[in-house]
């Protein structure tokens, strides 16, 4: 099998990676006086959260899961400072924001497929939680500078962005890298 230069499986996972899983709907809990961060997520199956715990572990953070309601899952990881800058470019105040220079890597490409992503005919589907805002126009915006154009499918379908065509799937399947086990039918195939 032979990988993309460009895709998740080239880089080294970094924190900066976590952006793709705010695209996916994350967000940030600070502690009184901003002394540490936490970032949490709820997904809706058991493999998610197994990949994203695996993921997080390999960008050096402790994470857990608890039941959420509506059968879903939330993912959270340890309180960190480590987690501070990253929280600091993704907030003001209490509000999520984009982060000036926002630049999506595969990587974190990747963790936005294991947390929201899903074959959705026709194509493969990335989840939003904004469907009209800043960070739903930027998601968009930084498929396309990673080669893989997409359609906005709004809240009909989604919310998110619809990857379609045989040849974009290949470039997203590439990018994305192996499976997570237990992904099955939800992650692309080369």
């Amino acid at each position: 099998m032979q990988f993309s230069l460009f895709g998740a499986a080239a880089a080294d996972p970094v924190i900066q990676d976590l952006d793709g899983l705010l695209l996916a709907g994350g967000a940030w809990v600070r502690t009184e006086h901003f002394a540490a961060a936490r970032l949490s997520l709820l997904v809706d199956a058991e493999w998610r959260a197994a990949a994203l715990r695996l993921e997080l572990a390999a960008r050096g953070l402790h994470s857990d899961t608890a039941d959420a309601p509506g059968g879903l899952i939330a993912v959270r990881t340890e309180i960190t400072d480590l987690l501070l800058p990253q929280a600091a470019r993704w907030t003001k105040g209490a509000s999520l924001r984009l982060p000036l220079g926002f630049d999506l890597s595969a990587s974190g490409l990747r963790l936005w497929a294991i947390a929201s992503g899903r074959m959705a005919q026709p194509g493969y589907l990335l989840g939003v939680s904004d469907p009209d805002g800043e960070i739903h126009r930027a998601a968009g915006a930084q498929l396309a500078r990673l080669g893989v154009t997409a359609v906005d499918v709004g809240i009909r379908g989604g919310p998110g962005w619809r990857v379609t065509s045989v040849k974009r799937l290949r470039r997203l399947a590439e990018l994305l890298g192996e499976t997570p086990d237990g992904a099955g039918a939800d992650w692309p195939v080369r």
